[in-house]
C-alpha cells in the first residue's frame, strides 16, 4: 500500500513524480545559493554552518541577501542579485505550498490539492477540506520545474561572475569562464498550481 495512492501507476504518477521533483530539488536551489556565498568567502565551513545552522529555508534566504548585498553590489552584480533571491523565494513559497498541502485525484477533476496553510488563514469557518482547491497537471509542472532550473542556474551565472570579477581586481588575471545566464522566464498566474 502506498502513503499517496493519487500518484500511484493508475492516477497521476507523471504528476507525482515531478511533484517530488521539485520538493526534493529545492535543496539543490539552497547549495546554488550557498555556492555564491562560498565564492565571497573563499571556504566551505563558515558559509554552510551560517545557512544551514538551523532549520528554516526563509531564515536562509534573509541570511544569504545579508551576507551577499554588500560584496555583490561591489561586483556591479546586485541587480542580477536581487532577482535571484526573489525568485529563490518564489520557489521556497511553491515548494511550502506543495509540502503543507493535501492531494487528491478523481477521474473527472484530475489531480487537485488543497492548501492546508491557505485554508487556515481563511477568517470563515472551515466546513469542508476542499474548499478552495486547486488543479494541477504535467504541464504547469514542467513550467514550475523550469523555473526551479533557471534559479539554480542563476546563482551559477551569478557564483561565476562573481569569481571572475574577484580574480580581475586581485589582478591575478586569469582566464575564467563565466556560467551563461539564461533568459528569465516570466512568473505569472499560469506558474503557481
Amino acid at each position: 500500500m502506498t502513503l499517496m495512492p493519487c500518484f500511484g501507476p493508475y492516477q497521476a504518477p507523471a504528476e507525482g513524480i515531478l511533484i517530488g521533483r521539485l520538493l526534493a530539488g529545492y535543496g539543490e536551489l539552497e547549495v546554488s545559493m550557498c555556492a555564491c556565498l562560498i565564492a565571497i568567502e573563499g571556504q566551505f565551513d563558515a558559509p554552510i554552518r551560517q545557512l544551514f545552522n538551523e532549520r528554516s529555508a526563509e531564515k536562509r534566504i534573509k541570511e544569504s541577501k545579508k551576507a551577499l548585498i554588500p560584496e555583490y553590489t561591489k561586483a556591479g552584480l546586485h541587480i542580477e542579485l536581487a532577482e535571484a533571491l526573489q525568485d529563490m523565494e518564489w520557489c521556497r513559497t511553491l515548494r511550502n505550498q506543495y509540502a503543507h498541502c493535501q492531494w487528491y485525484w478523481t477521474s473527472h477533476e484530475g489531480l487537485c490539492f488543497v492548501n492546508l496553510e491557505e485554508l487556515a488563514k481563511q477568517p470563515a469557518q472551515i466546513l469542508a477540506l476542499m474548499t478552495n482547491k486547486h488543479s494541477i497537471d504535467v504541464k504547469l509542472l514542467l513550467v514550475q520545474e523550469e523555473y526551479f532550473n533557471y534559479v539554480k542556474e542563476s546563482f551559477a551565472h551569478l557564483e561565476s561572475a562573481y569569481r571572475a570579477w574577484d580574480r580581475a581586481r586581485s589582478a591575478l588575471r586569469l582566464t575564467t569562464l563565466v556560467f551563461p545566464m539564461e533568459l528569465r522566464p516570466k512568473v505569472g498566474d499560469g506558474m503557481k498550481g
